[in-house]
């Protein structure tokens, strides 16, 4: 039986009591008033005392039920503060059953409920937390009061922001005013979503903002934005670079199919009438003819190295004997331009490198020190290990490079001296090609310079080398051997 039930049932015999009560007190009335003795006060005095008795009892019976209903109340009440608010839940139990503890039930199964989706929620918000944070594009959410709702490390990085930006206004966060106009200028005044492009003083990046409106909760609400920055800098200097490339290469070409051009139409008009002159035009466009070649070969070469679609055949050689050979290469041509190459390299000088591609580097660089180099000049091809790591030197006395121009001369078709560079026949592209097979090696190239005095070109090696090498050379008992262009 229910507690319900119970208090009915007690309410009920309360009241057949009150009945069976009244009546006996009927009767008995009737027989004092038919004895007629002390008729008066026996009747008051008995319809007082059963009159309480038929007020007290229900009273009585209702207070104890009502307490009993109380205390439920307050067990189901203390229940319900001592439920943990860390988004845990436990059972609320209170004593007894009935609609207490049926509303006991009902309130755990509720608070159960709650509890799985502020779990479900917090999931959701690290989820979100993590996802914004591991961003590289710089995101901030602004109300629309213009403070920042949300933003992410990358903005932060990308403003140089020492504090919290979030609850502040954008112009607190964006200090620079042309930026902050440039901002201001792409929120979108309606629905549409607008993107524009942003460049920042200073480090010079440049940036796609991508601006999104956000509804608020009510359709006259105002609404906020959702700001992305997308760092297109290294798009802005690749599409430069292939701008100048283009460019460059089209020059390049440009000027021996020009003199082609010419000399052939020359060759046509005059009909090979003079066997000589036509000879000397016929010379001149071969020699521009192999320059096209050299420079379409350079550049297939420097196409395959910079995308990596080469593979290095790493293996154990002296480059001592490498560098002889090239030297060997050189001897009439160096002698022809009044230039001694002497060889100063230790023998043996062991290496891990591409044998082929190594020839390619050594080449490029004895090459232009023979031909930036005066007539008497000298070329030294020397070499030591530092720290472990193998270095090989080519070093000239020739013209040298301007201290402005030595963090360039590693880029594709850059000239120190333009019009001595084509007139030997230069394509612009060797120390390009030299860099890149360097670092496909692990190894780097580096040089020094002074202007009228000559340059140094150093190729470093990793240190994983074979033993044998040391800091003063390749160990003791062995003698740099040293050559000249003839030899």
């Amino acid at each position: 039986m229910t507690d319900k039930q119970k208090v009915l049932a007690a309410l009920l015999g309360v009241t057949l009591l009150a009945v069976v009560l009244l009546g006996f007190g009927v009767l008995q009335l009737a027989r004092i008033a038919e004895r007629s003795e002390f008729a008066g006060i026996e009747t008051f005095g008995f319809a007082l005392v059963l009159g309480a008795t038929a007020l007290v009892l229900p009273a009585a019976v209702g207070w104890f039920a009502y307490r009993a209903l109380d205390r439920q109340i307050e067990s189901l009440t203390a229940e319900v503060d001592a439920t943990p608010t860390d988004g845990t839940h436990r059972a609320i139990v209170v004593e007894g059953s009935g609609p207490a503890g049926e509303l006991a039930s009902a309130m755990t199964r509720i608070v159960a409920e709650l509890a799985d989706r502020v779990e479900d929620g917090r999931r959701e918000s690290r989820l979100l937390q993590s996802v914004v944070g591991a961003m590289k594009e710089g995101m901030v959410v602004l109300g629309p009061d213009r403070k920042i709702r949300v933003a992410n490390e990358a903005f932060r990085q990308l403003f140089r922001t020492p504090f919290d930006p979030v609850g502040r206004l954008l112009a607190e966060v964006v200090r620079d005013p042309a930026v902050f106009r440039e901002l201001e200028a792409s929120l979108p005044p309606g629905g549409e979503i607008r993107e524009s492009l942003l460049h920042l003083p200073g480090p010079g990046r440049s940036f796609e903002l991508r601006v999104s409106p956000l509804s608020g909760g009510s359709p006259n609400e105002p609404v906020g934005a959702l700001i992305l920055f997308f760092d297109v800098t290294r798009l802005e200097a690749l599409e430069r670079v292939r701008r100048e490339f283009v460019a460059d290469v089209s020059h390049e070409l440009r000027t021996p199919l020009t003199s082609i051009k010419a000399f052939v139409e020359n060759l046509i008009e005059e009909g090979l009438a003079d066997r000589d002159e036509s000879l000397r035009f016929l010379e001149i466009v071969r020699k521009h003819a192999d320059r096209m070649g050299a420079l379409i070969d350079d550049l297939t070469d420097l196409s395959l190295i910079e995308t990596s679609a080469i593979a290095l055949d790493l293996a154990p050689i002296d480059a001592w004997e490498l560098a002889h050979d090239v030297v060997a290469q050189f001897a009439f041509r160096a002698e022809a331009a009044g230039v001694v190459v002497q060889l100063e390299l230790p023998s043996p000088f062991p290496l891990i490198a591409d044998h082929r591609r190594l020839w390619q580097v050594l080449v490029n660089l004895v090459d232009n020190a023979i031909k930036f180099s005066h007539r008497g000049g000298v070329v030294h091809i020397a070499g030591d290990v530092r720290e472990g790591r193998p270095r090989i030197s080519v070093k000239d006395t020739g013209v040298g490079i301007p201290p402005e121009a030595l963090e360039q001369v590693f880029h594709r078709f850059f000239r120190a001296d333009k019009a001595r560079s084509r007139e030997l026949g230069g394509t612009g592209l060797g120390l390009a090609i030299v860099k890149h097979l360097m670092r496909l090696h692990n190894g780097q190239v580096s040089v020094v310079s002074e202007l009228g005095r000559g340059a140094t070109f150093t190729l470093e090696f990793p240190p994983k080398q074979p033993s044998g090498a040391s800091d003063q050379g390749l160990g003791s008992g062995v003698t740099p051997k040293t050559g000249t262009g003839g030899s």
